[in-house]
């Protein structure tokens, strides 16, 4: 009885948080157990205990599968950032505080301006295990709020509330055509140039999208999109095939991908690139090692 009072009573603990978001994430509390690596029977107490003491729903079950309630999904970002936190606080004890493990999950928009950056954290830094994906703009911006990621390279006007970041550059968002192009010869196109072209965009989620058909619209213009793609590279190969003209960022187009930028008469098409990454994750040690090696912008 005094155990159990004292499990509900107590404070709130990193093996209950720990619990707690094991099993949202695997959405059984048998592979939770399994993960953590402890009993089944531990996970529940773990939950029940929580439940009790704070007289809140946190999990629903459906069928076979375990999920959270509403109040807990609120939750699961500052849970998932303080679980960071403390894993971070164990690598830093456990290695002198010397940098000398941990992970990184970062997500990309545009390769030409992360890589680079990604690349030279790696070798400053070798055993931090680095997992990158190349995603759209506002799917990254969602996974970071989930911590699904940690850091993000995302293309905007401004920094999304509720994160934090740094501006990695200033850049234009540019037609893309091939040099022998009538538009590679101008010095600038028009709204009026661009209504008439068949247009090769990202995806719907896609900064750079974004902020081009924002600035259409102003413009009172409806760009015809031929086709919608998920990178740079699949653009720049379809630009030079002659399918099409591209919509890309100044800062993206290099030589070898055969196409020449050519800028729209429109101040509201300046982009920024940022590196952003959750609030409360911005202390962690491979963050801030991160943020360190960020470009001056």
């Amino acid at each position: 009885m005094k155990r159990e009072q004292a499990r509900t009573t107590g404070n709130l603990s990193l093996a209950q948080l720990r619990a707690l978001e094991a099993v949202v994430r695997t959405g059984s509390f048998t592979d939770a157990a399994k993960e953590i690596g402890v009993s089944q029977p531990s996970i529940s107490n773990h939950i029940q205990g929580l439940e009790s003491r704070f007289k809140t729903k946190l999990l629903v079950k459906s069928g076979y599968s375990v999920s959270a309630t509403p109040v807990l999904v609120s939750l699961l970002p500052r849970i998932r950032a303080l679980l960071a936190l403390a894993g971070d606080l164990e690598t830093e004890l456990s290695h002198h505080r010397a940098l000398a493990a941990g992970e990184l999950r970062i997500g990309y928009s545009t390769y030409q301006l992360a890589i680079p950056i990604i690349s030279a954290f790696m070798a400053k830094h070798p055993t931090i295990s680095i997992e990158a994906r190349a995603l759209a703009s506002q799917d990254i911006i969602n996974l970071i709020e989930t911590g699904s990621l940690d850091i993000g390279f995302i293309t905007g006007r401004e920094i999304p509330a509720g994160l934090e970041g740094e501006l990695i550059l200033k850049t234009r968002i540019v037609l893309a055509v091939p040099p022998e192009h009538p538009l590679a010869k101008k010095e600038s196109a028009s709204w009026k140039d661009v209504a008439e072209l068949p247009l090769l965009q990202r995806e719907g989620s896609s900064g750079t999208r974004r902020l081009f058909e924002a600035a259409a619209t102003l413009a009172g213009t409806r760009p015809k999109t031929a086709l919608a793609l998920g990178s740079w590279g699949s653009i720049a190969t379809l630009v030079r095939s002659g399918s099409g003209i591209g919509v890309a960022l100044e800062a993206e187009i290099t030589e070898r991908d055969g196409c020449v930028g050519v800028r729209i008469e429109d101040a509201n098409l300046n982009a920024n690139h940022f590196a952003v990454w959750q609030k409360d994750m911005g202390t962690v040690a491979a963050i801030e090692a991160f943020r360190a090696g960020l470009p001056a912008s």
